[in-house]
């Protein structure tokens, strides 16, 4: 079996699994053969930049939805002041 058909098999098995059990699996030494111990490895570190990147991008989105949300309470608040002055 070739080394990318392997690499295929193996990503679908730790896609099924998931990572914490994958991190077990590693910690654990259950992964015996080598090649695929490094796939492991190599999955789990593509895991986690993709991990990262969705709690930077919703960082980013939590802070636009506090800064509409201030913006909002400002409009509103110059809306009240300026009725009230009429």
């Amino acid at each position: 079996m070739a080394n990318s058909e392997n690499e295929e098999k193996w990503r679908k098995e730790f896609n099924a699994a998931g990572e914490t059990e994958t991190r077990y699996a590693m910690g654990s030494g259950l992964i015996i053969d080598e090649s695929k111990r490094q796939f492991a490895s190599r999955w789990l570190r593509e895991q986690d930049k993709a991990s990262e990147l969705r709690e930077r991008q919703m960082y980013r989105y939590v802070r636009l939805t506090f800064y509409a949300a201030v913006a909002a309470v400002i409009v509103g608040i110059l809306g009240v002041v300026i009725t009230s002055i009429r």
